[in-house]
């Protein structure tokens, strides 16, 4: 089985009927307070999550009664920044409703993970998934992993940030051998010490099949799993998945005869074409492919030294 944590984007049409589809088909609506969005106007960008955590948590409040049956989750700042205490008093102004998960940007380490459960005690979560994204939190992946406590249940991945903190560019994706590499690591950890695993995000949203190969992939070493996805066509994939499926189609390669150079140029041209304010993803209007704001970082990274 897989379980889908879909980042959604922020609605108020059809708020309650959209986060119930979602629930019926195993799928988490995730809210996102994480700090992934690249600080060209610092003071704009502060304005701009105060006022969504403001957004997402009225909604709520406001549904409460008919969105009990959802899934929701969220991710939230990096562990005692600034902004990581700004999420934990919205999570706190939710009263009542029930978290079912709270996805923890870079734990790097076991104390960030055991502070956290200690000092959030008073929140209803059901789960907290440190998201292991940086090369320091691959390093102690094993300390992390075998942590006990009833509220860990599964650990994630995130590849784009993981690739940002190992210096990495081209940026290394699902379509990579050593994607599975990295995957591997987690696979014996996971097994060893009972933990589920959650997928990094798979940003060519335009190709359903290629997103399905993914999953069969995953489904070679991971029994049950969970899989971000962008957009309710990736989540829709998830519910209807089998593992027995024959799925004939060409592995992906996006760098096919490229120069890195131009490439890089490319990434950053399409970026701030498309997304002058550094908000978040960038997708491509043409190929509907997300460009992370971490390959832009690693893209300027290259080209300027």
């Amino acid at each position: 089985m897989i379980t889908a944590y879909q980042f959604v984007k922020f609605k108020e049409d059809s708020f309650v009927e959209f986060h119930r589809q979602l629930a019926e088909q195993n799928t988490v609506s995730c809210f996102d307070f994480e700090d992934s969005i690249i600080d060209f106007k610092k003071n704009d960008t502060n304005a701009y999550k105060a006022n969504y955590r403001e957004k997402v948590v009225n909604l709520i409040n406001k549904h409460k009664v008919k969105i009990l049956k959802s899934w929701l989750g969220f991710r939230i700042n990096e562990f005692g920044n600034n902004r990581y205490y700004d999420d934990i008093q919205a999570l706190r102004a939710l009263g009542d409703i029930k978290i079912r998960c709270i996805f923890l940007s870079n734990c790097h380490n076991l104390q960030i993970l055991q502070n956290f459960i200690e000092d959030n005690q008073d929140i209803r979560f059901d789960e907290v998934i440190p998201i292991i994204e940086s090369n320091d939190g691959f390093s102690n992946m094993e300390e992390i992993i075998s942590f006990k406590h009833p509220k860990f249940k599964n650990v994630a991945f995130g590849h784009c940030d993981y690739n940002l903190s190992c210096n990495i560019f081209p940026f290394i994706h699902q379509d990579n051998p050593r994607y599975w590499y990295w995957i591997q690591k987690f696979e014996k950890l996971c097994k060893e010490h009972k933990i589920g695993f959650v997928n990094s995000v798979y940003l060519n949203v335009n190709h359903t099949m290629h997103f399905k190969l993914m999953l069969k992939n995953l489904s070679n070493h991971f029994k049950d799993f969970g899989q971000v996805t962008l957009n309710t066509q990736q989540s829709n994939a998830c519910y209807s998945f089998k593992e027995d499926e024959l799925i004939n189609v060409r592995e992906l390669n996006l760098l096919e005869d490229i120069d890195v150079m131009d490439y890089a140029r490319k990434i950053v041209e399409l970026f701030e074409k498309y997304n002058p304010d550094g908000m978040g993803y960038t997708i491509m209007p043409d190929t509907k492919i997300f460009i992370s704001p971490q390959e832009y970082v690693a893209a300027k990274r290259h080209i300027f030294g």
